[in-house]
């Protein structure tokens, strides 16, 4: 395969009604990446934990939908007021859909599965394309216990492979347990290396995925606070760079209804990655959502000749000039020891108990020492130090005539009478000042080379990060109504 055209899904947590209603809310995303033609599309993590709602019953979890039914922007007058209604009294219950979530997987994990595997093995068939699943809290095929782990579905539908989280967060403890390991996963658009959130930041992790082969990087983040989301960017820049991979991250956004301490908004910017060397001012992006809260479909071409071209001619060919022999050993010993370590900060900061000698046992040993090093001639008065410098003049007490004294003779002084400290006596003519205040600085607003930040730059940072409801054009003119009610109410 010459090239390869991938799609990055950005998407928003919602709480569907029924498995139909998440099935048409994806098909929004999957018209959009079959418009760009992308044979290979990426979903982000936790996304397919939206299989759950659907599933749920009771009065609590349908106050929680219709609440999240307000939210949207496809919703009619009386399903906000009533939407409002019913999420005002969700919180006075103390509702919670992570605690149902939880409860449902921990009884029925069957069930869960069943659904996110029709839903999304049905999408990737009628679309036909190879398609990276959003993660979900699932029963690993293997063992059955719970795990944050992703499917890869090839275009027939078929379960091409999956990966597990192995570097858990503190919002998957309570509900998954960590995988085993990191395999590459074939595919018909090349060998996948899939990361789940933290996995990615440790460049052990990339380097293990590409030594087995993997031709594409691909990433899956859910961050609810920005320097998360930072990081975990950041981890991915360097795993495509650190490997001369191609490499994709999907981030989940918008409303968080799953997580367990703290409810900020899921944020992140989704973005499709090349090598540094085969992308535009060398910054490693090939294209990135423009907004960190709202939901888009991202797309880019990635040229496997070029790629393999780098691979030939770079001048800094990663792949093949790390000298495995030497380095092999040195971090199997390194990482042993690692694991020797006390486990905890605590064990890391104590420090072994030291028993203090008793007053009399120092002074013994004090007045040893001293007779030892007498012996020896170490010890030496002030009369037979060596002399290091000498001082060859002195501060004066600050008179007039020593400071006058201190200057130069050429230069001419005089004492202030209003104070008394001394001035320098300029020459006639001239316009300097010898003052030690700060210059001031004036700004030229209107002079565009100096490239001065405009005033308006914080402004519209603060639009691009604030809570945003309104989506792409691209989004909008996809979306399709769903029932012949929405149609009269849209009409």
């Amino acid at each position: 395969m010459k090239t390869l055209v991938v799609a990055c899904i950005q998407q928003k947590m919602r709480l569907p009604q029924t498995l139909d209603e998440y099935r048409d809310d994806l098909r929004r995303f999957m018209r959009a990446a079959e418009n760009k033609r992308a044979r290979l599309v990426v979903f982000p993590e936790l996304a397919g934990v939206m299989v759950i709602p659907p599933l749920l019953g009771g009065f609590q979890a349908n106050l929680l939908k219709r609440a999240d039914l307000a939210r949207r922007r496809q919703t009619g007058l009386w399903q906000k007021v009533s939407g409002g209604v019913s999420g005002a009294l969700a919180g006075w219950l103390s509702s919670d859909f992570r605690q149902m979530a939880g409860a449902l997987l921990t009884t029925q994990p069957e069930t869960v599965w069943d659904a996110y595997d029709g839903v999304f093995g049905e999408l990737a068939r009628e679309f036909d394309v190879t398609l990276v699943a959003p993660s979900a809290y699932l029963p690993d095929p293997l063992d059955g216990v719970l795990r944050n782990l992703a499917v890869v579905y090839g275009p027939g539908g078929e379960r091409l492979g999956y990966q597990a989280k192995r570097v858990l967060h503190p919002e998957d403890e309570d509900l998954a347990q960590s995988g085993h390991e990191w395999n590459v996963i074939p595919t018909p658009v090349g060998q996948i290396g899939l990361m789940l959130g933290g996995d990615l930041l440790y460049p052990e992790v990339g380097r293990l995925l590409a030594y087995q082969g993997a031709e594409l990087l691909v990433a899956q983040g859910a961050a609810t606070d920005r320097v998360l989301y930072e990081k975990l960017r950041a981890g991915m820049l360097a795993r495509m760079q650190d490997n001369q991979l191609f490499a994709a991250i999907s981030f989940l956004v918008g409303h968080n209804e799953f997580s367990r301490r703290q409810r900020d908004p899921f944020v992140g910017r989704s973005s499709v990655l090349a090598p540094q060397e085969l992308t535009p001012r060398a910054s490693g992006i090939l294209v990135e959502a423009s907004n960190s809260r709202t939901e888009s479909v991202l797309s880019a071409v990635w040229d496997f000749e070029a790629l393999a071209e780098l691979w030939e001619t770079s001048d800094t060919p990663v792949r093949s000039h790390l000298p495995l022999d030497a380095v092999g050993p040195a971090l199997a010993q390194l990482y042993k020891k690692m694991n020797q370590l006390p486990e905890g900060p605590e064990a890391l900061l104590a420090a072994p108990e030291i028993q203090e000698p008793e007053p009399q046992e120092r002074l013994v040993a004090e007045e040893e020492r001293i007779a030892v090093l007498k012996r020896t001639k170490s010890i030496l008065s002030l009369d037979d130090l060596p002399v290091l410098a000498s001082v060859t003049s002195y501060w004066g007490d600050g008179s007039d005539e020593e400071v006058k004294a201190s200057l130069p003779a050429h230069v001419p002084v005089s004492l202030t009478p209003e104070s008394d400290e001394w001035e320098i006596d300029e020459p006639s003519g001239s316009d300097e000042s010898h003052t030690l205040a700060e210059p001031e600085v004036e700004v030229n607003a209107g002079n565009a080379e100096l490239g001065e930040i405009p005033t308006n730059q914080a402004e519209g940072n603060q639009a691009e990060d604030g809570e945003g409801e309104e989506e792409t054009q691209e989004m909008d003119a996809l979306l399709e109504p769903r029932s012949e009610d929405d149609r009269e109410e849209t009409g």
